[in-house]
């Protein structure tokens, strides 16, 4: 099945001359400015999630290899999502990542087992300690977040994991 290449409003735009910005090349074809930290001007995307993308590209993209030169409040900006903590599948879902949702609520499934298993193995199974397992799920989905929508919209990557 042959995808149909992505319609003019999905494509980015640069941010120095406004002309639609190409998803292969490293510099604006029109005025020749670095589109790797340009090409953020995704239409229809909020000015927070411009900057977290733009924190993510400074970073050096999804496996942030330069995150030693951001900032504390930029590392939080990337590494957390309060909305993907509380609401978890739903918040991937309005957020078009249903695929990942359900990887990831499976994973944390896995992990939770794993956790209580691990604690009923140590003598710990029926301490008040074992209710830490029901995090494992939120912290997954609030630290995987803003890196699986930047993968999603900037890199146009919507697969599993």
């Amino acid at each position: 099945m042959e995808s149909s290449p992505p319609s003019e409003e999905d494509m980015p735009f640069c941010q120095q001359c406004g002309s639609q910005a190409s998803d292969t090349a490293d510099f604006c074809f029109n005025c020749g400015a670095d589109v790797a930290s340009t090409a953020i001007a995704l239409p229809g995307i909020s000015p927070g999630w411009k900057a977290r993308f733009a924190v993510l590209q400074k970073a050096g993209g999804v496996d942030m290899p330069q995150s030693i030169a951001l900032t504390m409040g930029e590392r939080a900006m990337v590494r957390f999502n309060l909305l993907a903590f509380l609401f978890g599948p739903a918040y991937y879902a309005v957020k078009g990542m249903w695929r990942k949702a359900l990887t990831l609520c499976a994973l944390s499934l896995v992990l939770m087992l794993l956790f209580r298993m691990l604690l009923a193995g140590v003598g710990l199974g029926g301490s008040g300690f074992v209710h830490t397992a029901y995090l494992i799920a939120p912290a997954l989905f609030a630290t995987r977040a803003n890196v699986d929508y930047f993968t999603k919209m900037v890199l146009r990557d919507d697969g599993w994991l």
